[in-house]
């Protein structure tokens, strides 16, 4: 299931408040994501998902045991290339999972079914925009805070 980018701005020609936050008279871009949603693609990318957890889990135990094991400095020293190889291997182990969880709607609690066969997190970012550089020519977005979907209608659907 491939992610895209749903975005979507709304302007404020007199500003917004809410709580204790205060937003001037500008655009505000509202940034999320969306994918297909595809059963099989999602269920493999659990999987793989999954089996990282376990291998990262299995790792963790690993470098606790040898951190916990009782060496006199020979030993240590000896270990030190199996300490190494875990650490690399943990944080390839993580990045992997962190890349599955970004990319794929693997959390069915925090995803909306949304009209056309499409899956949505029930959150967004809310943005403001602003130029940076020397000649204000590079445009940075500033996240200011969340929104959240509700639920999507059909085009025929009309709610009271």
């Amino acid at each position: 299931s491939s992610q895209y980018s749903f975005r979507f701005f709304l302007d404020f020609p007199e500003g917004a408040v809410r709580n204790d936050v205060e937003l001037p008279a500008e655009r505000i871009y509202f940034l999320s994501s969306c994918w297909i949603d595809d059963p099989d693609v999602i269920g493999r990318a659990r999987t793989r998902r999954d089996e990282t957890r376990r291998a990262l889990d299995e790792a963790r135990e690993e470098s606790k045991r040898l951190a916990e094991a009782p060496t006199n400095l020979f030993q240590r020293l000896a270990s030190l290339r199996q300490a190494t190889l875990l650490f690399e291997l943990k944080a390839k182990l993580e990045a992997r999972l962190s890349g599955l969880e970004q990319t794929f709607p693997l959390t069915p609690e925090a995803i909306l079914q949304g009209p056309n066969g499409m899956l949505f997190p029930k959150e967004g970012t809310i943005a403001v925009k602003r130029y940076m550089g020397a000649l204000q020519t590079r445009e940075q977005y500033h996240f200011v805070g969340t929104f959240a979907f509700k639920e999507f209608f059909d085009n025929n659907e009309v709610k009271n």
